[in-house]
């Protein structure tokens, strides 16, 4: 009981900071750092940037969009409820959009060797 009213107690300023419209990320409140807040990344753009991967059996076409579980993709679909699963395939996607280059994202670079010889 003491130590969970220790957490509460050391809790209320991480409460507060993610309430605050000026959050800080990745941050300590408390000299023993017991209790912390976290964050992937310190801010989210506006702007989306997306890969978008096609596949065609000729081409010439038809080209087909992949659609993902939980990539964004389609803006008029529904958002995913994913948890408590990670999707990893669409998180490194997303990421290697951010990165902007395939040289950067080598499983971008293998999804698209191993789908092309299928």
């Amino acid at each position: 009981i003491a130590f969970g009213s220790l957490i509460s107690y050391l809790s209320i300023p991480i409460v507060q900071n993610l309430l605050s419209k000026h959050q800080r990320m990745n941050a300590s409140f408390d000299p023993l750092r017991l209790v912390n807040t976290y964050g992937a990344f310190g801010t989210v753009s506006e702007e989306r940037i997306e890969l978008v991967i096609k596949s065609a059996h000729d081409i010439s076409g038809p080209w087909t969009e992949y659609q993902f579980k939980a990539k964004p993709g389609d803006v008029f679909r529904k958002p995913r409820w994913i948890s408590p699963y990670h999707y990893r395939l669409d998180w490194q996607f997303w990421i290697a959009a951010l990165v902007g280059s395939i040289d950067r994202s080598p499983c971008v670079y293998h999804f698209n060797v191993h789908h092309r010889s299928t």
